[in-house]
């Protein structure tokens, strides 16, 4: 078992980490080993399948516990942490629509004349990352600190 963080920052880089290393050992199973039967105590005598589904209800269940506790002890996120919130759920749901393309079909278009999906995702990072700089950049300049290029 994982060593318990004694930060919100250690918290969520093992959150991040447990999370891609799922993805990678989720995204190597065939869809027919998802009916193998499953031996752990969450599948319910059933099979790989109800075991992850479980596991998805069981984090959303932890979700709502985490919800309602800061909901009880009055604890609202500032309006900047908010933005990072949804933004994860956003880039969470981009990395879900990718997963289940082959590399090939990364490369292909979109639609007819459109982008690649792979070119989707780097104009998403393109355009996070110029955001990113935008931002650096004005708080530069407002407190003086600006560099010329």
């Amino acid at each position: 078992m994982t060593e318990t963080a004694t930060t919100v920052g250690e918290t969520i880089r093992q959150l991040a980490a447990s999370m891609q290393a799922t993805l990678e050992a989720l995204v190597q199973l065939a869809d027919p080993e998802l009916h193998e039967p499953s031996s752990h105590v969450c599948a319910q005598g059933k099979d790989v399948w109800t075991l992850v589904t479980n596991d998805i209800d069981h984090e959303k269940i932890h979700v709502g516990q985490i919800l309602e506790g800061r909901y009880e002890a009055r604890i609202t996120q500032s309006h900047l942490q908010r933005l990072i919130s949804e933004w994860l759920v956003e880039r969470a749901r981009l990395i879900g629509a990718l997963v289940g393309l082959s590399d090939a079909q990364l490369n292909q278009e979109t639609a007819p004349g459109g982008w690649s999906y792979a070119r989707v995702a780097q104009h998403t990072i393109a355009v996070e990352q110029d955001s990113l700089r935008n931002i650096r950049e004005a708080i530069a300049a407002r407190d003086g600190t600006a560099q010329s290029h």
